[in-house]
C-alpha cells in the first residue's frame, strides 16, 4: 500500500465512526505516526469530546492491543496516571480504534512554553515523582515501557480539574518482561536485542541492544527529569542517528577521572540527590527490582532540601495551588493480570471472544440449564 493509500484509510474530518455503545465524530487531527493517527472526536450520545487511537489494519505492527491490555492493569489498580478506554471498534479494511478522555499538552511542549526553556525546580521535582509513580505502575503489570521521554507524558486537561495530573502515553514500544503462565518469572534476556526508543533519553542498554529492564525505564526517566530540570542535556544537539556520539556522552557522566561531566550533567539541578539516584540505578542489573520508594525518597529530599511546598503551584498554572497527587510509588511487584492474545480486529477479536466464554459456560453447567 503506497503512503497516500494509507493516510486515505484513517478518519476523516466529520465522518461518523460507529460502536456497540455509540457514535463518534471526528473533529480534527491531534498527531500521527507510523502505526496510524490521534483525533479528536464527539461522542453523539452527549456532545462530550474524548481522543480516539487509530491503528491502520494494514499495519505490520499492531499497538493498540499493547494500550488496551496495559491500560486494563492501570484500571485494575486504580492508578490515577494512565487513560481508560471507554470504547473501542474496528472500520473493516481501513483501521481499528480505542476511545479515550482528552488530555492537555505533553511535557515536551510544557517545557518549551517556559521562557527559560526550564521548569522551576518545584514543578521538576512534583513531575518528576508523578512520572516516577507511573513507571512503578507500568512494571507492576508487568511491563516495560521503553521509551520514556517528556512526549510520552502529558498533563490532564483544565476543563476536568484534571491539569495537575501527569498521564503516561503511548504503549507502541513496551514490552512484557514476565512469563505470566510460569509464576510471572522474569524472562531470560536475549542475547542481543535491537535499539528500542529515543536516542536521546535512551539508557545504557538500549545504545549497546542489550535486553532492557525495568532499570532502564528509570534510567530514562532521569535523563529526562535533568532535561527539564536544568533546561537542556549535554548531547542535546545531537541527532537520533548520532547514537554513538550520545553514548559516548552518557558513559563519559558516569567516568570518575571526568567530574567535570557530571557537572555539567547536573547543572542547574540538585546534584546531590540526583547523583545518588543514578548511583543507585547504575548498580541494579537485569532482574534486579527497582526500589521505587528510596528514588521517590531522593526526590522529596531534594524538595524539602530547597524548600519546596506540597501546595507550591505548577508552571503551567502559577495562580491556584497544587492539587495534584502526593503518593508514594509502591513496590513494583507484578500483579495477576488477564491480558488478551493478539488478533488483526477489534470488532471479531471481541465477538469471538464473548463466543468462546459462551461456549465454555454452556459445557460447564448442566445439560438441563441448557464479557469481556
Amino acid at each position: 500500500m503506497s503512503s497516500e493509500e494509507g493516510e486515505d484509510v484513517l478518519p476523516k474530518d466529520d465522518e461518523i465512526l460507529k460502536t456497540k455503545k455509540d457514535k463518534y465524530k471526528v473533529i480534527t487531527l491531534l498527531g500521527k505516526g507510523g502505526y496510524g493517527a490521534v483525533f479528536s472526536v464527539e461522542r453523539q450520545s452527549d456532545k462530550m469530546r474524548f481522543a480516539i487511537k487509530c491503528e491502520k489494519s494494514s499495519a505490520v505492527k499492531k499497538v493498540l492491543l499493547m494500550d488496551c491490555n496495559v491500560l486494563k492493569g492501570a484500571s485494575q489498580i486504580k492508578s490515577k496516571h494512565f487513560c481508560t478506554v471507554l470504547d473501542r471498534a474496528a472500520v473493516k479494511d481501513r483501521f481499528n480504534f480505542i476511545v479515550m478522555k482528552l488530555i492537555g499538552k505533553n511535557l515536551w511542549d510544557l517545557r518549551q512554553d517556559r521562557p527559560d526553556g526550564r521548569f522551576n525546580l518545584n514543578t521538576a521535582l512534583k513531575t518528576a515523582s508523578q512520572c516516577l509513580v507511573s513507571i512503578e505502575h507500568l512494571h507492576r503489570f508487568g511491563y516495560l515501557h521503553r521509551d520514556i521521554k517528556p512526549g510520552n507524558f502529558a498533563a490532564g486537561q483544565k476543563e476536568t480539574n484534571e491539569h495537575h495530573i501527569i498521564f503516561m502515553l503511548d504503549f507502541g514500544l513496551c514490552r512484557e518482561f514476565v512469563n505470566r503462565k510460569d509464576g510471572k518469572d522474569i524472562r531470560t534476556p536475549r542475547t542481543s536485542a535491537p535499539f528500542r526508543g529515543t536516542t536521546r533519553y535512551a539508557p545504557l542498554s538500549a545504545m549497546q541492544q542489550i535486553d532492557q529492564a525495568r532499570k532502564d525505564d528509570i534510567e530514562g526517566w532521569l535523563y529526562m527529569v535533568v532535561e527539564w530540570t536544568s533546561g537542556g542535556l549535554p548531547w542535546r544537539k545531537l541527532k537520533a542517528q548520532d547514537r554513538e556520539k550520545v553514548l559516548a556522552f552518557k558513559q563519559e557522566i558516569r567516568n570518575p577521572a571526568k567530574p567535570e561531566a557530571l557537572d555539567d550533567f547536573f547543572y542547574n539541578c540538585p546534584k546531590k540527590e540526583f547523583s545518588r539516584i543514578m548511583k543507585y540505578v547504575d548498580g541494579l542489573n537485569y532482574y534486579s527490582l527497582p526500589d521505587y520508594q528510596f528514588i521517590y525518597f531522593c526526590i522529596q529530599h531534594a524538595a524539602s532540601a530547597n524548600g519546596c511546598k506540597d501546595s507550591d503551584p505548577l508552571d503551567w498554572d502559577p495562580d491556584h495551588p497544587y492539587s495534584g497527587p502526593i503518593e508514594t510509588p509502591g513496590d513494583g511487584k507484578v500483579i495477576d493480570l488477564e491480558v488478551e492474545a493478539g488478533g488483526d480486529d477489534f470488532s471479531k477479536r471481541k465477538d469471538s471472544t464473548k463466543k468462546d466464554k459462551r461456549k465454555k459456560n454452556e459445557k460447564d453447567l448442566p445439560e438441563e440449564k441448557g464479557r469481556k
